[in-house]
């Protein structure tokens, strides 16, 4: 077996953060407001954002444009999940007083995040982040001792249901391509639906496994068109058991009924979670994937971002057969975080209650977290985090990432919040052409 690696990037970017600050709300009937005057430049030292236990992050922040009358802002540099920041405090910017240098003197590994408000800024503050030896970010809570067992008898039950695909071709102007739309079973009398694709012949082909952010929408067949053009097997799945190409009102409805608060529904066990359906839809994916006799019995490479990235971790553990995965921002990670002093990773799996978390919601959320799923994965990882992401915070990204067993890359994006940027896009176009051997 080759020797475990770990590998962290950074991307250098811009050195500063250009905020665009909107001065007025409009709606879609209201002409949109003239370009405002200024921005909040926010720059880092270092431009990695990373510093060592006993060092003082500096955040340098200065305005970009003319300096408003009278701009006064509130800033605050919040570490972990405390409530009580570690420094905060008011600031006038003015031509005598341009800049504004805020530290934060690093007690433990971790992340900061500094926020700048200002009536001026409207409801969306300007933001900074900076880590702390990242790599030393534990679990919250150990892994449960029954987890592996617990998630082989929940295979073996998804293994006793009939897949029973329905393939329904596609039209596509993609020569030499197959496109099909895909149904077939899934636990609790449910559909997995999406859109599957590969070249035309009996290859042997590599496998592109592709699934999805959170929301309640539509896919379209683009993705898995695209992978097979250049010469794989790919699947795109809907997270849902919902019909893709359906009017807009069809998935407003579904998150205003049945998908209300979905990411929620069932959260006190582990039996009843709504992710219970979504983990095995990727397992099953993955079995239908590895099934066809196509693939070429090498490469089966799985990505996604967000919600997509926590599944990536989880098709990882559940299908032995990927031999790598991309995750950009992944969520579901380190729902315990508060237990440590972190926040957690979306969905915010538990509720306080009496300033403690819901103790059964606490233990349900452990079975579905990605930092208990990473432990065994050997799989090859390339993995994203922004430091000014309050969806899916970097420590919990960091949280699973350092119990990964294969060879893993993080790459750190200081000037990212819950997003897909360029970089991660150029990354992980390189990464999957590489693993899956693709056409480029």
């Amino acid at each position: 077996m080759p020797k475990t690696m770990k590998k962290i990037s950074l991307s250098f970017v811009s050195l500063f953060v250009f905020l665009s600050l909107c001065l007025f709300s409009f709606s879609a009937e209201t002409p949109a407001p003239t370009k405002p005057a200024f921005q909040l430049t926010v720059q880092e030292e270092p431009q990695t954002a990373l510093y060592k236990v006993g060092e003082k992050a500096v955040f340098k922040v200065g305005v970009d444009g003319v300096i408003p009358p009278d701009f006064k802002v509130h800033y605050a540099v919040q570490q972990g999940n405390q409530e009580k920041p570690s420094e905060e405090g008011d600031f006038t910017f003015t031509t005598e007083t341009p800049t504004l240098t805020v530290e934060h003197l690093w007690e433990k590994p971790g992340f900061a995040l500094l926020k700048i408000t200002s009536p001026l800024l409207g409801d969306k503050p300007s933001l900074g982040g900076a880590g702390c030896e990242p790599e030393k970010i534990q679990p919250s809570l150990p892994k449960p001792s029954d987890f592996d067992s617990f998630w082989d008898e929940q295979k073996k039950s998804w293994d006793a249901l009939p897949l029973e695909e329905v393939l329904t071709p596609v039209a596509t102007t993609i020569p030499n391509i197959e496109v099909y739309s895909i149904t077939m079973n899934n636990i609790q009398g449910s559909k997995i639906h999406g859109f599957f694709a590969k070249p035309k012949g009996a290859g042997p082909f590599p496998i592109v496994m592709c699934v999805n952010y959170a929301g309640i929408y539509s896919l379209n067949p683009n993705l898995v068109s695209n992978f097979a053009s250049r010469g794989a097997i790919s699947m795109d799945i809907n997270p849902h058991d919902i019909e893709n190409g359906q009017p807009p009102e069809y998935y407003k409805e579904l998150g205003q009924k049945a998908l209300l608060d979905w990411s929620h529904q069932g959260r006190e066990s582990r039996e009843t979670s709504y992710f219970l359906r979504m983990f095995s839809s990727c397992y099953r994916g993955g079995k239908y994937l590895t099934s066809r006799p196509e693939w070429n019995q090498k490469q089966f490479i799985v990505q996604g971002s967000s919600m997509g990235g926590g599944q990536s971790i989880v098709s990882a553990y559940l299908c032995p057969q990927i031999t790598a995965f991309a995750s950009n921002v992944p969520a579901l990670c380190d729902h315990a975080g508060p237990v440590a002093g972190r926040l957690a990773g979306w969905p915010r799996w538990c509720a306080v209650k009496e300033g403690a978390l819901d103790p059964k919601q606490l233990e349900a959320s452990r079975y579905y977290d990605t930092v208990n799923f990473a432990y065994t994965i050997k799989a090859k990882a390339l993995i994203s985090n922004g430091f000014i992401d309050t969806t899916c915070p970097p420590s919990s990204v960091y949280a699973a990432f350092n119990v990964l067993a294969g060879e893993i890359e993080m790459m750190n994006l200081p000037l990212s919040g819950h997003e897909v940027k360029p970089e991660w896009t150029k990354k992980w176009n390189e990464f999957i052409t590489a693993e899956a051997g693709l056409k480029p």
